[in-house]
């Protein structure tokens, strides 16, 4: 006999807030390549929209 947990629903996050503005991309590190963009992150520990600036992804 299987035993299902029942999955409580989550509240719906609130919309985006509008965009800030963009840093200006900095001297590429060794090892990276992709500029990402300043972009809005979900934070799942506050449970609210936070600005992550711009930054080199690999």
């Amino acid at each position: 006999m299987a035993i299902f947990k029942i999955k409580t629903p989550k509240p719906p996050k609130p919309p985006k807030p509008p965009d800030r503005l963009q840093n200006l991309q900095t001297l590429r590190p060794l090892g990276k390549t992709k500029w990402v963009k300043a972009h809005w992150r979900w934070n799942y520990g506050t449970h609210q929209w936070e600005w992550v600036l711009g930054h080199w992804s690999k």
